[in-house]
């Protein structure tokens, strides 16, 4: 009887440690969101061809690469905004009446 009791217990015990590791296998396969940088004006972005990338952040004029996915950025600017035309130190001149 009590060898029953004790395969039963084991038997619990393996079904419970087998579903952890399937759903955190499940877990890491899981894609992963892009990260807001991939969308940015200021990104320059660097795919692989296993699916790894490099993002690069040229906001400033200098480029620093990105070792993290970022969420949220203050300096944020979607690629599909069209870019600014001015040129130089001159500022919109008032029309003559």
């Amino acid at each position: 009887m009590l060898e029953l009791i004790f395969a039963v217990f084991v038997g619990v015990i393996w079904q419970t440690i087998r579903v952890c590791i399937h759903a955190c296998i499940r877990k890491i396969r899981a894609p992963k969101p892009q990260p807001l940088c991939a969308e940015c004006f200021h990104a320059h972005v660097q795919y692989t061809a296993n699916a790894r990338y490099a993002i690069f952040c040229t906001y400033g004029g200098t480029v620093r690469p990105m070792k993290l996915d970022v969420l949220y950025c203050t300096d944020y600017r979607t690629r599909n905004m069209p870019r600014p035309a001015v040129a130089g130190f001159v500022r919109e001149i008032a029309p003559a009446e």
